[in-house]
């Protein structure tokens, strides 16, 4: 909002605003509630949030004839410029994205901002644009939201975009041409979610207690402090994991602590799987790899071993160098990279994480993952087997590859 308004002078000549971080993390509610709040204060033009399992929102078909419907409703001139230019070029909607965001958004809105004292609507958000299935058009999008502010630049428009770190989109972010044009927020670790997301758990297990229908079978003190943290950690700063265990517990035809029960497996799991919504969200980021078995196969070893060079992966796995970064890159949604630099005039390290805790209970569960599934007492004894291997047949080895052992 700060941003928006031009209060930061670090910002306030950044036409756009990238927010991103992991999937789950938080991104489109972030989006929504910017949607509200500018459209309380009146600086909302329009918004559009894609979705990849709806058609009318997983391509950029619709797009601009959405955000050009929002904008009619400012005035009526604005209505009628929109209006006589749909009569005059009918076939608007079949020609590229740029030509249809200049005839049917940014000349309407010149005219208007030109003509008009007021304080004016100037915010366009666009959430969730790695959910556009065409990665071209993703970068299309991108490349004309740059053109925009660079061709207009006297008109107060700015974009809210909202997305995943995926490869192709960060090329175009960090580009040379649109670098200088983008303020980016990360929604990491410095943000500290694990408050927000145990300030979440208290408000809605208060209001379990409180509400629930079985809330007279619940047991004292629950749930207890060690519940708590386990939830928190579980969560790994994503609010996606809370809101499905929140959304399974408070079930009317279930007792509320059973249902916890089941979700930390101390008891067998109900019928309606609890975490169906983030199951299909693991399924679908993996399945979109170029290989799905060695995205598993690679995926196992972050889960048994957190923070891994990339090299020693490819080692375990006799991968060709270079492939686990490119899954990496395939996978910016739940798994992040960094730069490690020892200083001792080595090599420079590719260390690798995954952002989710709870992608291993999805991996190394096939009622959930099935045919992604993982055994992990088999993977974890041919890991072991392997390292032997590498270590008897090479002495030489960097002392990085003695993290795979030491972590069993």
């Amino acid at each position: 909002m700060e941003w928006l308004a031009g209060a930061d002078e670090v910002t306030r000549d950044k036409g756009v605003n990238w927010l991103t971080g992991a999937a789950g993390a938080g991104k489109s509610a972030i989006g929504r509630s910017v949607c509200e709040l500018c459209a309380l204060e009146q600086t909302l033009l329009a918004s559009f949030f894609f979705g990849s399992t709806d058609g009318t929102r997983n391509s950029s078909k619709h797009l601009v004839s959405t955000i050009a419907y929002q904008i009619c409703g400012i005035n009526q001139a604005i209505r009628k410029a929109v209006s006589d230019f749909i009569d005059y070029d009918p076939l608007i909607f079949n020609k590229s994205l740029r030509t249809q965001f200049v005839s049917l958004v940014i000349e309407p809105l010149s005219s208007f901002y030109a003509n008009s004292p007021q304080t004016l609507p100037r915010l366009i958000v666009i959430d969730g644009l790695d959910e556009c299935l065409e990665e071209s058009t993703q970068r299309d999008i991108l490349e004309t939201i740059n053109y925009l502010l660079a061709t207009y630049a006297h008109l107060p428009i700015r974009f809210l975009v909202c997305s995943r770190a995926e490869s192709n989109i960060k090329s175009v972010i960090h580009g040379v041409q649109m670098n200088g044009a983008v303020f980016e927020i990360f929604l990491g670790d410095e943000y500290h979610p694990d408050e927000d997301i145990e300030l979440y758990l208290r408000d809605n297990f208060k209001e379990i207690r409180g509400g629930h229908i079985f809330k007279s079978s619940l047991p004292v003190g629950w749930p207890s402090k060690e519940t708590m943290e386990t939830l928190v950690d579980k969560a790994s700063g994503q609010f996606i994991y809370v809101s499905t265990t929140i959304r399974h517990i408070k079930s009317p035809r279930h007792r509320p602590h059973q249902r916890l029960d089941a979700i930390l497996g101390l008891r067998p799991p109900f019928k309606d799987l609890p975490f169906a919504e983030l199951d299909a969200l693991y399924t679908h980021l993996i399945m979109m790899t170029e290989d799905p078995f060695l995205t598993c196969r690679i995926m196992a070893v972050l889960a048994m071993y957190p923070f891994q060079c990339s090299s020693d992966i490819e080692k375990l796995l006799q991968l060709e160098d270079g492939e686990v970064e490119l899954v990496a890159s395939d996978l910016a949604a739940i798994v992040q990279t960094a730069q490690m630099d020892f200083g001792d005039n080595t090599d420079v390290f590719i260390a690798v994480d995954l952002l989710h805790k709870s992608f291993e209970d999805f991996l190394f569960d096939k009622q959930r993952s099935k045919d992604l599934y993982i055994n992990f007492e088999e993977t974890r004894a041919w890991h072991i087997l392997r390292s032997i291997e590498i270590f008897s047949g090479n002495a030489s080895l960097l002392v990085s590859d003695f993290t795979v052992l030491k972590r069993n």
